[in-house]
């Protein structure tokens, strides 16, 4: 099929309630309905009705479909989010200091500026810029202290790795050579250095959804890891 120029117009928040019932969506207070449209969107809002559809191409709704169930879903994946960073967070704090700890110990305080530890040197490029960028904008006391009593370009990779993204750490894990340092950090987590690869890519992607508040519950996960078929540890 060709495709269309997008032409329907944007509506007012009366109207958006109008459509709703007219495609069968029942709702009980129309003041609150006005509220919640108003201060979530009615486009945030229709992830969690599309479910109750009938008809998906023609958005009509199954009988005795209501406003606050799609509500009460928003709810409940709102909270969803919230459990599952809380989570998410104590797995990226233990893999970055397992990285610390055991690239620090055998590489050195610098490791993550030596291009040979690395099999990308483009990637390694990269990462090292938004490495400096995290660094430059910094307003940490700790960071503060390190510029004005030493003369490094950058700090050691304990100083340095508290201030990057999850994704930074993920891309310069991925980019490490295959040796037995890394297998010894993904060891640690009971896993192969490819499959923990893997999982960290995945924790970036799902924390992204979490941080940027998108719709978790009833997500097909575009990004997914590998699953480990021996893993060491279980608990």
């Amino acid at each position: 099929m060709p495709l269309l120029p997008y032409n329907k117009p944007a509506l007012t928040y009366a109207q958006q309630i109008q459509q709703l019932q007219e495609r069968g969506l029942t709702i009980n207070n129309s003041a609150r309905a006005n509220h919640l449209l108003e201060s979530i969107s009615y486009y945030r809002l229709s992830g969690y009705w599309f479910p109750l559809l009938a008809d998906k191409t023609n958005h009509l709704f199954k009988e005795n479909s209501n406003f606050d169930t799609a509500f009460n879903l928003y709810c409940f994946d709102r909270e969803l989010r919230v459990l599952v960073i809380r989570e998410l967070e104590k797995i990226e704090v233990s893999i970055r200091a397992k990285m610390i700890y055991v690239l620090s110990h055998q590489y050195g305080a610098f490791w993550y500026q030596n291009p040979t530890l690395f099999k990308n040197h483009i990637s390694h490029s990269k990462s090292l810029g938004s490495l400096e960028e995290e660094y430059n904008r910094s307003d940490e006391e700790f960071i503060k202290a390190f510029k004005k009593k030493y003369s490094d370009d950058l700090p050691p990779s304990w100083m340095l790795l508290e201030l990057t993204s999850f994704g930074t750490l993920s891309f310069l894990f991925s980019n490490l050579q295959s040796n037995r340092t890394k297998r010894d950090i993904a060891n640690y987590f009971g896993l192969s250095d490819t499959i923990f690869g893997s999982w960290m890519h995945s924790i970036v992607y799902l924390r992204n959804v979490c941080a940027h508040h998108s719709r978790l519950w009833n997500r097909v996960m575009s990004i997914q890891p590998n699953i480990p078929q021996s893993p060491k540890k279980l608990g």
